[in-house]
């Protein structure tokens, strides 16, 4: 009897571990389908050892949160670095392009944790937003990498950067491709009436994603500006920059008077609606340019 006993553990034990097995087995094979849609399988699969999902939405948000803290610690990293490696460039030009890339980054790192976000709280519905929030991210990124490069650094830690750099953008490329396959109904928060309100947005000539508030701003003909700019002082501000500045972190509506203004216009903030008098009386000018020294990023009036 108490051999008995002792086989049905053993045989019970064994159960326990090919089920185990199993269930490895499982996830190996459901994370290696899903890494094969992506550009970069190899680095989807080594990233994924660290998370036991295999759901397209739970590896694309680990994939994301990998992203977003290999961003954050290669920024600090990397500006130590090109730091000092500045006495050995013309100063002025190395500082811009510090100054650009750190700002390129931080655009990047934004547009990382809004997709995140979005990613947590509808995939579907959100999939449009977090395409180009996640584009974005990769062309700061690249943007950031060919203007460094442009400087011609030569020290020892500049191919270790490059190739993180690289290795950023491949993990943000394979979350995008992930979320290029997200068409089903999964992690919704989408009413029974959002078809047909689409539909009646799209037949007023605005896209689904222009938000109700932005419609209502756009399809009326009296606009109530938050501030007003005028050259010759009738406004509240003289310049546009200093009425961009003066906006909070929100949607923010500047009138801007007609007149010529030689401004570059540089700012992070969302939600600011800039409008004019006319396309010919209302004008915006800049005059740098790379044959003047500065950098083909630097040389954009808005960014």
């Amino acid at each position: 009897m108490p051999d008995l006993a002792l086989l049905w553990l053993l045989g019970y034990a064994l159960a326990g571990a090919s089920m185990s097995w199993a269930t490895i087995d499982s996830y190996q094979m459901q994370v290696q389908n899903q890494c094969s849609y992506t550009r970069y399988p190899g680095l989807c699969l080594q990233t994924m050892k660290e998370f036991q999902n295999h759901h397209p939405v739970d590896i694309m948000s680990a994939l994301l949160n990998k992203t977003i803290s290999e961003t954050r610690l290669l920024s600090n990293s990397y500006f130590e670095i090109l730091s000092s490696q500045l006495q050995v460039q013309e100063a002025e030009r190395a500082l811009s392009v510090t100054a650009y890339c750190k700002n390129m980054m931080s655009m990047s790192l934004k547009q990382l944790e809004q997709s995140l976000l979005a990613l947590k709280d509808s995939p579907r519905k959100n999939k449009h937003d977090i395409q180009t929030w996640l584009s974005a991210a990769l062309t700061f990124q690249q943007a950031c990498k060919d203007s460094t490069e442009s400087l011609g650094l030569s020290g020892e830690h500049m191919p270790d950067i490059s190739s993180k750099m690289d290795s950023l953008s491949q993990l943000a490329s394979n979350s995008l491709a992930l979320l290029n396959r997200i068409t089903g109904n999964y992690g919704t928060k989408l009413k029974n009436s959002t078809k047909n309100q689409s539909v009646e947005e799209e037949s007023q000539g605005f896209p689904k994603w222009v938000s109700t508030k932005d419609r209502k701003l756009l399809q009326t003909s009296t606009i109530k500006a938050n501030a007003v700019v005028a050259k010759d002082g009738t406004g509240n501000y003289k310049t546009i920059s200093e009425a961009i500045n003066a906006a909070p972190g929100r949607r923010f509506v500047i009138y801007v008077k007609s007149g010529v203004y030689k401004e570059k216009i540089r700012s992070n903030k969302d939600g600011i609606t800039l409008i004019g008098d006319g396309k010919y009386s209302t004008v915006i000018v800049g005059d740098d340019s790379v044959a003047g020294g500065s950098s083909m990023p630097a040389s954009a009036t808005f960014s």
